[in-house]
């Protein structure tokens, strides 16, 4: 009964802080310090094994199943050859030669389908349910010549290099804007908006309290479930599983396979149980993109009239959470009647938003763009369409992005431990650049979050 009470003490004290007129980072530290406390008082009371501030939930319940699931040795091996593709596209050729040729066609293609469908989708889905910064970023209008390559030329460069590499790529290229744009604003005398390339997510503060805390054990759970699975395909004992607690907040998950038998097999065997989490976390991601549409196609009459901003480029009077139910005048009985309005605004115009919270005046820019997103108003009595479409959409991008991330080569990702595999011994310093060149844009992207 003392226990309950704690929790639910440290649970208010917990919402309280949400609802503090604070930015999300004074939030964000804030809590941390609310549940390094917590975990620290249940460390010491009940004795649980307490790791760099978090708590761990070790059990060995469940490990005769997990070698049941393991039987099935040849489908996990193709299944995670296939997603090795996904993460190092035509580079798993040179780095990884036990994928076999069906299996390597096989992820070129989810690669190819990845690209087009669902890598544009990533972004607006996310800023719909995670508290990401709107750059407002102008839309690329192709009217001919060099312009109708870059589409194509940019498929053809993930094909080649995988989603891990670009995901690489894209951190250092952000750390270094990062830096230019931190220089220019010291030197150069003009304000240039520094936007973080990495944000810390913490249920309640950037993501939905419930959603989230259930898309997080979702994703913990088959990661870690998937490295279990691997390692028992490859005859590596394991000492545990469990799960890492933040205070009440489900932070990590582990499995414990035997490091000394592990580094004895095959390079095969290991690369598949290392890239197994991040495997178990793209195919979820994509499953849960499926539910999302099929979700969204349901002829429910779900939808209410106006539309709901999901995100606001910065200086906008206008922000997420609003709801635009007219525009000029214009009644927008749904998302439709958006579309259809949204095609007839002019370049440099002036447009008057009539939203709940009253008239606001907002100007475009050359190419008619406002700095909005928007989706379609659902109404109130869909509470439970609304919690699932969360849920979907957290599961569709928080896999996708922890599984690239995970990807990365710096110490303690699972990608620092493949790319050692991938170079061998020969090319160490390389991997010494790679690994300190990434570990440093990871902390510059961070900065500007930190910082805010």
């Amino acid at each position: 009964m003392f226990a309950v009470m704690v929790f639910l003490i440290v649970l208010g004290a917990f919402l309280t802080i949400l609802s503090l007129p604070l930015s999300d980072v004074q939030k964000f530290f804030a809590e941390v310090l609310l549940l390094a406390g917590y975990s620290y008082y249940l460390h010491k009371r009940y004795k649980i094994e307490f790791y760099y501030g978090m708590l761990m939930l070790k059990t060995k319940e469940g490990l005769g199943e997990i070698d049941r699931i393991a039987k099935h040795a040849k489908f996990w091996q193709h299944f995670i050859d296939t997603f090795t593709v996904l993460a190092y596209g035509m580079l798993t050729l040179l780095f990884f030669k036990h994928v076999k040729l069906r299996d390597f066609i096989q992820g070129l293609l989810l690669l190819f389908v990845v690209s087009l469908f669902i890598l544009p989708s990533i972004y607006p889905i996310a800023l719909s349910v995670i508290g990401l910064p709107y750059d407002g970023v102008t839309k690329v209008k192709v009217g001919g010549g060099a312009d109708e390559l870059v589409f194509p030329l940019m498929i053809a460069g993930i094909l080649l290099v995988g989603l891990a590499t670009v995901v690489t790529l894209g951190l250092i290229y952000q750390a270094v804007l990062t830096l230019y744009n931190i220089y220019l604003n010291t030197f150069g005398g003009a304000a240039h908006a520094i936007q973080p390339g990495a944000y810390l997510i913490l249920p309640g503060i950037n993501i939905p309290f419930i959603e989230g805390v259930i898309a997080l054990l979702l994703l913990l759970f088959v990661h870690e479930l998937t490295h279990a699975i691997l390692s028992r395909v490859a005859r590596v004992p394991l000492n545990s599983a469990g799960i890492l607690l933040f205070g009440f907040i489900p932070i990590g998950a582990f499995v414990d396979p035997s490091e000394k038998i592990l580094i004895k097999k095959s390079k095969a065997e290991q690369v598949r149980v290392i890239v197994g989490g991040s495997a178990a976390n793209y195919a979820l991601s994509l499953f849960s993109f499926i539910l999302l549409i099929a979700l969204l196609s349901l002829p429910l009459g779900a939808y209410d009239s106006g539309v709901y901003i999901t995100a606001a480029k910065e200086g906008l009077p206008v922000q997420k959470g609003d709801v635009i139910l007219a525009i000029n005048g214009t009644y927008l009985a749904d998302y439709d009647a958006y579309l259809n309005y949204k095609e007839t605004i002019q370049p440099n115009s002036t447009l008057v938003l009539t939203t709940q919270r009253g008239n606001i005046t907002v100007n475009t820019d050359e190419n008619a763009y406002i700095g909005l997103m928007v989706q379609p108003r659902i109404k109130s009595s869909y509470s439970w369409y609304i919690f699932l479409r969360n849920l979907f959409a957290l599961l569709f991008t928080l896999n996708f992005f922890v599984g690239s991330f995970n990807l990365l080569p710096i110490p303690l990702f699972d990608g620092h431990r493949l790319l050692d595999l991938a170079l061998g011994e020969k090319l160490k310093p390389v991997l010494n650049i790679i690994t300190i060149a990434s570990s440093l844009s990871f902390i510059v992207a961070l900065l500007p979050w930190l910082l805010k």
